[in-house]
């Protein structure tokens, strides 16, 4: 029987125990903050972006690769990119071969893996590159291949260097979730352009003092973090191309050239040119 979680419906692919896709655009599906009972596999090849987790707020950089537990509540890896964007998303559930399956002694190791997945696992580059590849070809494989391998590839990632996000938060109710996602539609859809606290208090169907209460629970950023944070994404998108740092300042909504300094360094570490000259590099 099909699982379906508040607002993600996680469907096993067909003819399999699990589900193994491919996103080749940004953004393909329309719940952006979402959780689902499921653990998740996530590997990007390339790119940067925002990675919120629960109550963790952060960004990777040159990809990602990821293992999280059940009912964490996270923001699609895909939210607000606007470059070429390519995502392999596995997702499996506790009793995958079965109640008790992780019990037998051979599965010890994978066991506690999931155990230290549950807030969230980020994998060090150098696992990313060794195992990402393995793991972007889950999806053509067939049924049983599939299950073989990623029970390998999860065998691989135990005692792997990485990063325990400790992000595990109780799933908020449908209800929030669903205005949660109306705001993020909206941001989505108007960013870089500027965008009101009225206007997202509307689609939350909330006054705004008790929208940004809201807000702030949910993401643990103010409308104004998070807003900022989403155009330095854009902009470290924008850096890769052939345009001055100026123009890529005001592309990604930023009015004052130093505003938009101060706002990247402070979330990236870097200024707008030395991202730029890494990048080259």
């Amino acid at each position: 029987m099909i699982k379906r979680a508040t607002l993600e419906a996680v469907e096993p692919t067909p003819g399999s125990s699990l589900a193994a896709f491919r996103h080749d655009v940004a953004n393909p599906c329309p719940v952006h903050w979402h959780y689902h009972p499921e653990y998740e596999l996530v590997y990007v090849p390339h790119g940067s972006g925002q990675r919120q987790v629960g109550r963790h707020v952060g960004r990777y950089d040159q990809g990602e690769l990821l293992l999280l537990g059940p009912h964490v509540p996270h923001l699609s890896y895909g939210f607000g990119q606007r470059a070429p964007f390519r995502e392999v998303v596995v997702q499996f559930r506790a009793d995958l071969l079965g109640p008790g399956w992780l019990e037998a002694p051979e599965l010890g190791p994978v066991r506690s893996l999931l155990q230290q997945a549950q807030g969230g696992l980020v994998f060090a580059d150098a696992v990313r590159r060794s195992v990402g590849p393995q793991v972007e070809q889950l999806p053509e494989l067939p049924p049983w291949e599939r299950l073989l391998s990623l029970l390998a590839i999860l065998g691989q990632l135990v005692g792997a260097p990485s990063l325990g996000l400790e992000a595990s938060v109780p799933a908020p109710p449908p209800l929030a979730q669903q205005r949660l996602n109306r705001v993020l539609t909206l941001l989505d859809q108007r960013l870089p352009k500027p965008v009101s606290v009225v206007e997202l208090a509307d689609a939350a169907a909330l006054s705004v003092p008790a929208f940004c209460r809201f807000f702030k629970k949910m993401t643990q950023r103010t409308v104004t973090e998070f807003i900022n944070e989403w155009r330095v994404q854009h902009a470290c998108l924008l850096l890769r191309e052939d345009v001055s740092i100026t123009e890529v300042g005001y592309a990604s909504g930023f009015l004052h050239l130093s505003h938009f300094n101060r706002l990247f360094r402070r979330s990236t570490g870097l200024t707008p040119s030395a991202y730029r000259a890494r990048l080259a590099v």
